[in-house]
């Protein structure tokens, strides 16, 4: 009814435009004109006001639509019906993207920052470091080679003496869209938390797939084309890795929860890709008697991502308070970390806060672990993600034989200001120092236990800074064995120089 009111009164401006323009051009009634221009500059207000009332309502009305199709359980909806609103919604966006993909040749705008919107003041760079004997195993957008890769830095002299340029052609044809997770655009691949292995290849996910690639070809060993996201860590004995991945049938007792909650798991998989285990995490919670922190806190609108692992450290060895294979497991959702214990499927220790949104937690000796604290409260504002706006990244410790929680690098932090909003991660160092990704911004900074050391940032021209995709820090013990294997490397661009 309003389309026809519409076109009814758009035929009849139209009649009036030409009846009122014969009429001033014979000139046969001034006192006609008149009235005729007064009623044509209101009506063209009128069409601008209906035009910007309409657009107005279709926003108002499509964001209900997708707040509406993304709050389980849809009363109305099928599941179809509610992709179909999500995709259409996204389609502008989507759009935008492309044509900024365009614009970049081998990836994507997506993995470049604008360095006015992210770099600070208070920012330095200074690298390489001479005093630095270790290594950054780097991932992230390399300025040189144009796309994503990654390389082994002497951080000494910033020699690159190691590089690994995935085919991502290959990777993505290898891998499909899944349930909580699309393989995503070709151009914005890049290598999620690469591990470095003995022999010289590394390991990495995309998180829709885990890729192990070789040193010496871009070709990949295995793709294994299953959900495998954040980190990935050796297990004790070195011949497999843990990283979180999904499950699918950990809530037995609701069939409706166990189709519509994203359910991490615990994947224990081998280096040629084979899935040993695939532990639920939702059902590990309710063996254990920890269903509350999984199902108490939907509100009104229901949280599909209830738990979003975000780390899997191994415990290497014995101490009074862990056993070598035990799993200290962060999941950011819930601001909790946990200490399970595989061989008995028992949780032993947790704790929700202080620490909120966390990523990277580690063991630290042989009585403490660190946790990088994002502590933010997203989701927010852009610039309004934290409580206050002094607020910044923090690294904290918590200490099993006091239960104390504290800060020993906060001094220096408070000058770096750390501000990744997602991601980012930190490892306090064999040497009492402390080595930090701040993932949004790209940029890396290395400290001892009282001052900076070195900062590093992903700069790749005059106006981008490149991302950084969890980047580590290597020992050089840590990184001998691996460097040992790839000088007996044939390949020239992965062999290091003496």
């Amino acid at each position: 009814m309003r389309i026809r009111r519409c076109s009814l009164a758009i035929n009849l401006y139209f009649e009036t435009e030409i009846l009122c323009t014969h009429l001033m051009k014979t000139d046969t009634s001034t006192a006609l004109a008149q009235p005729y221009r007064a009623f044509k500059w209101g009506f063209g207000l009128w069409l601008v006001a209906a035009f910007v009332v309409l657009f107005l309502s279709t926003v108002l009305i499509t964001a209900s639509l997708v707040r509406y199709a993304m709050t389980v359980p849809h009363r109305h909806l099928t599941e179809g019906e509610a992709q179909m609103v999500i995709t259409v919604a996204a389609f502008p966006g989507l759009v935008v993207a492309a044509l900024q993909d365009l614009s970049i040749s081998g990836f994507s705008s997506a993995l470049l920052l604008d360095r006015k919107a992210t770099e600070r003041p208070n920012w330095v760079r200074r690298f390489p470091a001479p005093e630095d004997t270790g290594y950054l195993l780097f991932s992230g957008i390399d300025p040189v080679a144009k796309k994503s890769l990654v390389q082994l830095i002497r951080i000494a002299d910033g020699h690159v003496v190691a590089q690994w340029s995935p085919d991502w052609k290959a990777i993505y044809d290898k891998t499909s869209d899944k349930k909580w997770e699309s393989k995503g655009n070709v151009r914005r691949l890049h290598a999620v938390h690469p591990l470095l292995l003995a022999g010289g290849d590394i390991v990495f996910n995309t998180a829709a797939a885990l890729v192990r690639l070789s040193t010496c070809s871009m070709q990949p060993v295995f793709v294994l084309d299953r959900i495998m996201h954040h980190s990935l860590e050796l297990d004790e004995s070195g011949s497999a890795i843990w990283g979180p991945s999904v499950a699918q049938d950990g809530i037995t007792e609701n069939a409706y929860l166990n189709e519509a909650i994203r359910d991490d798991s615990l994947a224990h998989v081998s280096l040629n890709g084979q899935v040993l285990e695939n532990r639920s995490f939702s059902r590990i919670l309710l063996d254990n008697g920890l269903g509350v922190l999984l199902l108490g806190h939907f509100g009104a609108t229901f949280n599909f991502d209830p738990i979003h692992i975000n780390q899997i450290q191994v415990a290497k060895n014995d101490s009074r308070f862990w056993l070598r294979g035990d799993l200290l497991i962060s999941a950011a959702q819930m601001n909790t970390l946990f200490l399970y214990r595989p061989s008995t499927n028992k949780i032993i220790w947790h704790q929700t806060g202080p620490w909120m949104k966390q990523h990277s937690a580690e063991f630290v000796g042989d009585h403490s672990i660190s946790v990088f604290d994002n502590n933010v409260v997203t989701p927010g504002p852009k610039g309004q993600e934290f409580f206050t706006l002094s607020d910044t990244n923090r690294v904290m410790v918590y200490d099993f034989e006091t239960r104390q929680v504290t800060e020993p690098f906060a001094a220096l932090l408070a000058v770096a200001r750390p501000l990744t909003t997602f991601a980012g991660r930190a490892r306090v160092l064999p040497d009492g120092g402390l080595f930090v990704e701040e993932t949004e911004q790209g940029r890396h900074l290395r400290f001892s236990a009282d001052r900076l050391l070195w900062s590093r940032v992903n700069d790749f021209d005059a106006k981008r800074i490149g991302i950084v995709a969890w980047s580590r820090y290597l020992t050089a013990d840590e990184a001998s064995v691996p460097l040992t294997a790839l000088s007996a490397q044939k390949c020239p661009s992965t062999r290091p120089n003496p």
